[in-house]
């Protein structure tokens, strides 16, 4: 007996199949979030090498990364979502938030490089993570630089150095989320004390390569 035409799949490959989903695979864009981040890039370029840019924009913006930002702005810069979320993990001071996860007012970022995990990170962030309780987001986080003075944690956009429970937790109930900006002289200052008088002297060809020091011009620029 013939096959029947209706289950013959030699007619139409592929006719018997069930049919897929009408849209895309992957992650689908919220219209919303797309249409915030949008607003928020305003007219800027959307080049690629600007999405570390963008993403601070993010940040600052919203004082998070949520997962639904990130997917609309891949969409946003035609990229794949992978390499938003890819640089988005990569560097310490960016807090990815996933949908549906509500930011706590403070999160805490302990380092997991191989210095700090030898200077007993893991347990410090054990140890952060029952302390601080659920008002602070304790999460790992990669290298933020300071090898030298491990274990370190960032707590807001402030590095903490030879971070221990004690002086973290010290630092989360004194409010220390920023950076403290030392006194530092100015252009003017600088100036005035000497700074850039010998490369002045260079420019101006007072100074020659080999010159005896005597008569080298004094101050801050000779460093």
């Amino acid at each position: 007996m013939p096959p029947s035409a209706k289950h013959d799949r030699r007619i139409h490959p592929g006719s018997g199949r069930r049919r897929g989903p009408n849209y895309p695979k992957g992650r689908q864009v919220d219209p919303a979030a797309l249409a915030e981040v949008q607003a928020l890039l305003g007219d800027r370029e959307r080049r690629r090498d600007l999405l570390i840019e963008h993403l601070h924009l993010l940040q600052d913006h919203f004082g998070c990364l949520h997962a639904r930002h990130l997917a609309a702005l891949a969409e946003e810069m035609r990229l794949a979502l992978v390499e938003v979320y890819e640089v988005a993990s990569f560097y310490a001071h960016f807090d990815i938030v996933m949908d549906g996860e509500t930011p706590p007012p403070i999160t805490v970022r302990v380092c997991d490089s191989l210095s700090c995990e030898l200077a007993g990170a893991q347990q410090l962030l054990t140890d952060l993570q029952t302390r601080l309780g659920d008002g602070v987001r304790v999460v790992r986080a990669p290298c933020m630089g300071g090898c030298d003075k491990a274990p370190v944690a960032a707590i807001g956009h402030a590095l903490h150095e030879n971070a221990t429970v004690a002086s973290v937790s010290g630092a989360v109930a004194a409010g220390e989320t920023h950076p403290v900006i030392p006194a530092y002289p100015g252009l003017e200052r600088y100036r005035a004390d000497g700074g850039y008088r010998l490369l002045e002297a260079c420019l101006a060809q007072e100074r020659k390569p080999g010159a005896p020091g005597a008569g080298t011009p004094t101050g801050g620029g000779q460093r």
